[in-house]
């Protein structure tokens, strides 16, 4: 189901291009910092005329929640998920900086495999601070950060082992982090507020037994880019994490609401986008693919995507960008 075409994308964005490429950060254009990733090299050949392909549509055989962040170790996937009690309730006015009260939830890892068969769970979080966000994988370990269900509330970060899913709780966060992504080439956690207006950055020091995460801007660093919020972030090599996401527009003259989503890639040196491509691709049931988990790979030299835009009884939905 489409709910709007390209044409009128264009017309909301004007000057903005499906698939436009920056390289203001990088002299020598499609290999960033003189590295090479694999997944960036094979965006260089997407333009506004590429096709989203539905390769398949895999239903989760395990009750979900509400899905937040996706990503691939081993050969199993990876799924962030909450279950809500009682969703948060909107104050009248602000109350202590808070637009909303704390709800009550459960926050979850999921560990599946490619049939959609649950092998494993962990539950995360304390108390008021039990929804996960965005995961990655940093060729080890996974990391999950869990916040407040709110804007502005405090978080944790866990590194989670993908074999025994054993937790450990790394860090605490003044701010709500929605996603996290593992920058493997100078070992750096850049971690996303809610809405993803602010960047975070850890350094991480010490061994892969007792590692240290050293804050490099407490203050967070102002987001540049705001057509759609990042939801989930996975690193691609090359200092570089993509990104998908969604943002809630209104329509010129009725003001009718529609969800935009998009993909991302951003430089995680210099958190500038490199790319950008609006998504309008839809499910059966009306959500958007780009609605909070993404993992990508190459497979067969193709660029493949996969989504878990659904709650509760949710589908993997895996596609490849032609």
């Amino acid at each position: 189901m489409k709910l709007f075409t390209p044409a009128l994308i264009g017309l909301l964005f004007s000057g903005f291009a499906p698939g436009a490429r920056l390289f203001a950060q990088h002299t020598n254009g499609d290999k960033p910092n003189n590295r090479y990733s694999p997944i960036f090299e094979k965006l260089q050949s997407v333009s506004a005329n590429s096709q989203w392909k539905q390769i398949s549509a895999t239903p989760l055989l395990f009750p979900t929640g509400h899905t937040q962040g996706l990503t691939k170790a081993n050969g199993f996937f990876f799924l962030t998920a909450v279950k809500v009690i009682r969703w948060p309730k909107h104050y009248k006015s602000p109350v202590n900086g808070y637009d909303r009260d704390n709800g009550e939830g459960m926050g979850y890892l999921f560990k599946f495999d490619s049939a959609g068969k649950l092998k494993d769970s962990i539950r995360l979080g304390e108390d008021v601070i039990y929804h996960p966000g965005g995961v990655d994988f940093d060729g080890k370990y996974i990391w999950v950060p869990v916040c407040e269900y709110r804007p502005n509330g405090k978080s944790f970060i866990y590194r989670v082992d993908p074999v025994t899913l054993q937790k450990t709780k790394m860090t605490t966060c003044n701010d709500a982090l929605g996603a996290v992504a593992f920058n493997r080439e100078n070992r750096t956690l850049v971690g996303m507020n809610w809405g993803s207006r602010k960047f975070y950055e850890w350094k991480i020091t010490g061994s892969n037994n007792n590692p240290v995460l050293q804050p490099v801007s407490k203050q967070g660093i102002t987001n540049p880019h705001y057509y759609i919020d990042y939801q989930d972030c996975n690193y691609i090599g090359a200092g570089l994490m993509l990104c998908d996401g969604l943002r809630t527009y209104k329509k010129p003259g009725d003001n009718t609401p529609f969800k935009l989503g998009g993909i991302e890639v951003i430089d995680m040196n210099h958190y500038q986008s490199l790319f950008q491509m609006p998504v309008n691709e839809w499910t059966s049931t009306g959500a958007i693919i780009t609605n909070n988990p993404c993992y990508t790979e190459i497979i067969d030299g193709k660029l493949r995507f996969y989504f878990v835009p659904e709650d509760d009884r949710s589908v993997l939905y895996t596609y490849e960008l032609e």
